[in-house]
């Protein structure tokens, strides 16, 4: 990013030699495509997108999205970084500095001590639903920046995987799941399927992970704003507060798993939403949640069986080397599948509770 310092060194109008770039670390590995701009005591974030090609039918690119997007939240009052320079013919954008450290590097190695971060996580949710807010606000703004995501079909291949996730698992324990068991299982996962498929999508980022909420002096900021499209908050509230901890650990440690959503916080969640977005009981809400949650950890229950069956492949070697050891991985999933309980409603639970007794 070298050559972008004179183009920044003009729009501060200052020398090339006030400004230092530095690299950031992301675990054992370094961002290719962010780094660290520093002038005098002030930092700042430059990000350069190796995507330059139109990814709408519009003809916007990343940057051009990104942009839009970043200016209308921050103008709106959400914990984003400030737009400070961009140059559409680099696809560079200069940002404000918002911290370093992630909250999954955060959860990762706060794991014995997750509790203390309630505050920070309730202080996230209420910017989650802000963001959701804005967005809907401004759809018809945005409208040109969507992406045609198909998110049905998107689920409905979870879904589907889902479901025969819980056959392997089945299988490893050689414990089959019984003819008696068969009728009620398939009913549960119908209610389970078709509750997640018939909840109402919102607009919103489309790349939705813990890594992208940036955390600094118990502030959170919420970055990369690329792509946006319609999907369901619950699936994103699932995915931006479970830790992966991809990359953080060497190949001799191990990372788990880490989920930061509670009872309390997916109550405070569904009252949110039982107030601003549609009538629906607070059971139900909290109901999708626990469903997302559920199907985000089978997901990668499925992921770790098919890189074992081909571990050679370039894509399974990449993930052992994001998660590390993936017996430990499996069980690491495999405790938020039958552990962890975010709704009291029957039909997820009884999933739980038959995965629990398929796989002792």
């Amino acid at each position: 990013m070298e050559h972008l310092i004179k183009h920044i060194a003009t729009h501060f109008k200052t020398e090339i030699d006030a400004l230092a770039l530095a690299p950031i670390q992301h675990g054992t590995r370094q961002r290719h495509n962010v780094c660290r701009l520093r002038l005098g005591s002030k930092d700042y974030i430059l990000k350069q997108h190796d995507i330059t090609a139109p990814v709408v039918e519009a003809g916007w690119t990343p940057l051009q999205i990104e942009a839009t997007v970043l200016g209308l939240l921050y103008h709106n009052g959400c914990r984003v970084p400030e737009l400070l320079w961009k140059s559409e013919r680099h696809h560079a954008l200069l940002l404000e500095w918002c911290g370093e450290s992630t909250l999954d590097a955060l959860a990762q190695h706060r794991e014995k001590s997750a509790e203390n971060l309630t505050p920070l996580l309730f202080t996230i949710l209420h910017e989650v639903c802000r963001i959701e807010t804005c967005f809907t606000t401004h759809a018809a703004q945005l409208a040109p920046y969507v992406f045609r995501f198909n998110a049905q079909a998107i689920l409905q291949d979870l879904l589907s995987r889902g479901k025969k996730v819980v056959g392997y698992i089945s299988h490893l324990s050689h414990k089959p799941m019984s003819s008696i068991q068969e009728g009620p299982f398939a009913e549960a996962w119908d209610v389970l399927s078709n509750r997640l498929q018939d909840a109402p999508t919102t607009l919103g980022s489309l790349d939705n992970n813990a890594r992208n909420i940036v955390i600094r002096e118990e502030s959170a900021s919420f970055i990369d704003f690329a792509s946006i499209g319609w999907n369901w908050q619950e699936m994103r509230l699932v995915q931006l507060l479970n830790s992966i901890g991809a990359f953080l650990v060497s190949p001799s440690e191990t990372g788990n798993f880490i989920s930061l959503l509670d009872r309390e916080l997916v109550n405070a969640y569904a009252e949110w939403v039982s107030t601003h977005r549609e009538t629906c009981p607070s059971d139900e809400l909290t109901a999708r949640v626990d469903g997302h949650h559920l199907l985000f950890y089978l997901s990668a229950v499925d992921q770790l069986l098919k890189a074992v069956a081909r571990p050679d492949a370039p894509e399974n070697r990449m993930l052992f080397k994001a998660w590390g050891d993936p017996e430990k991985r499996f069980r690491s999933a495999m405790t938020h599948i039958t552990g962890t309980r975010l709704s009291d409603d029957v039909y997820t639970n009884r999933i739980r509770e038959m995965i629990t007794d398929l796989s002792s």
